[in-house]
């Protein structure tokens, strides 16, 4: 039996994400597991199931004592002392600092002394940040210096942690006067479009985000009811806070249709059991989103904006995620409206898909549009591309990068990924491998003679120069678009971290890093061997089959 403390002082749909941890942590009979979050995100928390106790923090109280001239700081820092003193009274197993941020980090520092254990960013006496695995180094070094994730943020805390992901049981509360009504009206709306409710598939379509760029844009939503009430299986239903400017937009829209939509107001609580009495969610990237994957509704999640769908996308396997092609995204925020080739047909496209039976025949996208299926492998949540344009380089470098990291920090290897690659044809992969072979011996190079030149200044100081010049070298590599960016990465992490007191301990710790990094570029070469087999069966096969149909 544990006691858990996790810290998640993120925006609400970052604190919905927290249930799947939180549900496979309570997977182990006896586990405890407290949440603190800000006072203004305590009502996501309190529609989690499986929590034992919520703690908040009063943020705006802090910040208004901090910002009053009339009184000292201290008045701030005693407040926040105050609202930490019970959690600090407490004996806590582990402390996982889930919020990733500076914040975070001083909390967790703080509360240090009161638990076994801290997961994720925090500080020593030294002030020095304090890295409890590889999983750690991987989540705060590497995922942010890498262009295109290849690993979902939720997964990432699971292996931080040492759980196994569990992906059964409930994880919202919802209210049981709310079940009924949402039940009893869905299925009214069932029996009004095809007078049975068993034939009718509803399709909830939320309207707004908290950041206008990451909206659906106004004329798309409106095409697309149009598109879906062409459809008589097909019944479209808009979502909506309970607030005013939603309202408003939400009877806008509704002008278009002779205000004969279906709008369906419903507050965090409500809205749970809405989203379980659905048979699609089509939303952009919401906190409603991360409701939905608690509650296993199927998600098509329209990426806009800086979405970071590769990160935090859609979490429940079939979900879906329509987005213009990666290679085109920046996913960092902005200002300025990035214009979109997302069209109304391409998310009707994308429902049509969802709902078919087996989903072998791909969808018609506009160019340069590509729809992403989630499943699941023995690192977690996987998007694969179902339709759409590729660039098949990229997509190819993104899973084998995933694959790396399942041989080289899990000792696992996934054959689906490998499947998924081939399906980029035979000749992508070639091309991919050879350019990688190439960065692979670049790396090797450099740190043979990182290494070599080290021995050298253990017997001759003067040759310690040379060292710190072939180190600047094996380091550079860090700023790779290759996959060997992600163990050097690793290595100079680890390198920055060092505080070993004299030269010798120093050389001596650097020494054993470089031996690991050589092992994890062997490991590399591994996945490249053995993704080289996979393609030349493919060759092989595809040679076959044409033979086969010029004889028949």
């Amino acid at each position: 039996m544990k006691n858990i403390l996790i810290i998640n002082l993120r925006r609400l749909g970052d604190v919905y994400t927290t249930g799947h941890l939180i549900n496979s942590l309570t997977k182990t009979e006896g586990n405890n597991v407290t949440l603190l979050t800000y006072k203004e995100s305590s009502k996501a928390a309190k529609n989690l199931k499986n929590l034992n106790k919520l703690y908040t923090i009063d943020r705006k109280e802090i910040i208004t004592l901090k910002n009053n001239k009339l009184f000292s700081d201290g008045f701030a820092l005693e407040q926040l002392f105050n609202q930490l003193q019970e959690i600090k009274d407490q004996q806590w197993d582990e402390i996982v600092n889930y919020s990733n941020d500076v914040v975070g980090a001083y909390l967790c520092s703080y509360l240090r002394a009161s638990a076994q254990k801290v997961v994720g960013v925090h500080f020593n006496n030294e002030r020095n940040v304090v890295t409890g695995s590889d999983w750690e180094i991987l989540f705060n070094d590497i995922l942010p210096v890498v262009k295109y994730s290849p690993i979902h943020f939720v997964d990432c805390y699971h292996k931080m942690i040492g759980t196994e992901v569990n992906r059964e049981g409930e994880k919202l509360l919802t209210n049981s006067a709310h079940n009924a009504v949402a039940f009893s009206n869905m299925s009214t709306i069932r029996r009004g479009q095809t007078g049975s409710e068993n034939t009718a598939k509803i399709i909830g379509i939320q309207l707004k985000t908290a950041d206008a760029s990451k909206d659906i844009p106004e004329q798309t939503i409106i095409q697309l009811v149009e598109e879906i009430r062409k459809n008589s299986e097909l019944v479209p239903v808009v979502l909506i806070a309970p607030i005013a400017d939603e309202r408003r937009y939400a009877a806008q829209i509704n002008e278009h249709f002779d205000n004969d939509l279906v709008i369906i107001e419903a507050d965090l609580e409500a809205v749970a059991s809405v989203l379980m009495n659905i048979d699609l969610l089509v939303t952009p990237d919401t906190a409603i989103k991360h409701m939905a994957d608690l509650a296993e509704t199927p998600v098509l999640e329209i990426s806009l904006g800086h979405s970071p769908f590769l990160k935090q996308g859609s979490y429940a396997d079939g979900s879906l995620i329509l987005t213009d092609i990666i290679t085109d995204r920046n996913f960092t925020k902005s200002e300025e409206q990035v214009p979109s080739a997302i069209t109304a047909q391409d998310i009707l496209a994308s429902i049509l898909f969802h709902f078919s039976k087996t989903q072998n025949i791909r969808p018609r996208l506009s160019n340069n549009v590509t729809l992403y299926k989630c499943s699941f492998d023995k690192l977690g949540a996987r998007y694969s591309v179902a339709a759409g344009t590729v660039d098949s380089q990229t997509e190819i470098h993104r899973l084998m990068s995933r694959q790396f990291i399942n041989v080289a920090f899990d000792q696992n290897e996934s054959n689906e990924i490998y499947s998924d690659v081939v399906d980029f044809g035979t000749n992508a992969c070639s091309n991919w491998a050879a350019r990688e072979k190439g960065n692979v011996t670049s790396v090797m190079k450099d740190l043979l003679g990182t290494l070599r030149s080290l021995l050298q200044s253990l017997e001759n100081r003067k040759s310690s120069r040379e060292f710190v010049v072939n180190l600047g070298k094996l380091i550079s590599h860090s700023d790779a678009n290759s996959i060997v960016q992600i163990p050097v990465t690793m290595f100079k992490t680890k390198i920055e971290g060092i505080n070993a007191k004299t030269f010798e301990e120093n050389a001596k710790e650097v020494e054993l890093l470089l031996y690991d990094l050589k092992t994890d570029i062997q490991k590399i070469l591994l996945c490249i061997k053995n993704l080289e087999d996979r393609t030349a069966s493919q060759k092989k096969a595809d040679f076959i089959g044409k033979g086969t149909e010029a004889n028949s």
